[in-house]
């Protein structure tokens, strides 16, 4: 069964209203409680990859080199191309389950975590599936395809007294850390501008889920754009007070129904004003540049894999410093500490709230691209 053929619903409706929610700040601000995992043989944590497309496969491969975590299962419509995966990871034929499977994969004591690699307007319906099969999951972004869906997954999380945390690698990032660490700090005065933007020429076919408001929720926002919106807001530390917008569609077919680029600004409490813009039809840019009284941060590459590069921008004497941080990749940080959550030794480093709070900004970012002409959800 192939999941982008079920739930084909519109799910951009019911927009909810933008409240501030807590920034990270270290620790676990959603109530969810910590569960006793079942002793096995191997003492790292399961997950199973649900969804073996370009990423899931991309996440089976980035799993594997995790300290923490292991690849315990897989679950696709594929059984054929999930064998396949499981015998180069190592993975048993019986921990392979298809999407109709999880009273059964509920059994299954090897895995303790899913993390969901599907459209995102499947993410609640496999989500909600897995914390009754008494799960913990880690999420794409975004979290869902509305705020609301979000705090839905969030509160059955809760409920099942299991972990919900979006895969926000990016929060993994040392010079995103280091540049937060001087915002919060107060190192170079205070915060007056965020300047956010993403975007590379979309090479998707017609026909891709992300072209379907059903099963992405939005276009070039949703899928590139959530980078530079919790960027904004980790800088800031919390959400906008206000937002103008405009998005496009161009004249390519594959954004009928879809924004192809759209740019906000938006201001945040103590007057900081940020910039930012998403894209699926220019040239690759990546970039973050964050405005303090007496210094300048830029940071790009801003959220690459790896890679990323900070550069600081001081006076007396005038002069460019690039702090230097080991080259890492943050996709296996990122199972690391979403494991150590699981297992009980650390708090979640992202909870399911930056994941709503995302949401709440990138819905007022639409509310405000409808006003303007060229909008592209009227």
């Amino acid at each position: 069964m192939n999941p982008t053929n079920s739930h084909r619903r519109r799910l951009l409706g019911g927009l909810a209203a933008a409240a501030t929610l807590p920034l990270l700040a270290g620790s676990a601000t959603d109530a969810a409680a910590r569960s006793t995992r079942t002793a096995s043989k191997d003492a790292r944590l399961g997950i199973a990859i649900v969804g073996l497309g370009g990423y899931g496969s991309l996440a089976l491969e980035r799993l594997s080199q995790s300290k923490v975590a292991r690849p315990a299962g897989i679950v696709s419509g594929s059984r054929e191309k999930a064998l396949e995966a499981a015998a180069r990871y190592g993975i048993p034929a019986d921990a392979v389950y298809g999407y109709d499977d999880y009273e059964r994969l509920a059994r299954d004591e090897r895995i303790d975590a899913l993390h969901l690699c599907l459209p995102v307007g499947l993410h609640v319906e496999h989500g909600l599936r897995a914390f009754a099969a008494g799960k913990h999951v880690l999420c794409e972004k975004p979290l869902a395809a509305t705020a609301g869906e979000a705090e839905r997954m969030a509160a059955e999380a809760s409920r099942a007294g299991r972990l919900l945390m979006p895969a926000y690698r990016a929060w993994f990032s040392d010079a995103v850390q280091d540049a937060i660490g001087r915002i919060r700090q107060g190192t170079h005065g205070r915060l007056v501008s965020v300047d956010a933007h993403k975007g590379f020429p979309m090479a998707l076919p017609a026909g891709n889920w992300r072209f379907d408001p059903a099963l992405s929720g939005g276009g070039c926002l949703l899928d590139i754009g959530l980078y530079s919106l919790q960027l904004q807001r980790w800088c800031a530390g919390g959400l906008p007070l206000s937002v103008r917008a405009i998005s496009h569609r161009g004249n390519d077919p594959r954004f009928a129904h879809v924004e192809s680029d759209i740019a906000w600004v938006a201001e945040f409490a103590g007057g900081v004003l940020a910039t930012g813009s998403a894209s699926w039809r220019y040239r690759n840019q990546n970039r973050l540049r964050i405005g303090l009284e007496t210094a300048w941060l830029d940071i790009d590459p801003a959220t690459p894999a790896m890679g990323e590069r900070l550069r600081i921008g001081l006076d007396a004497p005038p002069r460019i410093e690039e702090p230097q941080f080991p080259l890492r990749d943050q996709i296996p940080c990122m199972y690391d500490a979403f494991a150590e959550a699981c297992l009980g030794r650390r708090e979640l480093p992202v909870p399911a709230s930056e994941g709503i709070a995302d949401l709440r900004m990138a819905e007022m970012v639409y509310r405000a691209a409808n006003a303007a002409p060229g909008g592209a959800h009227q």
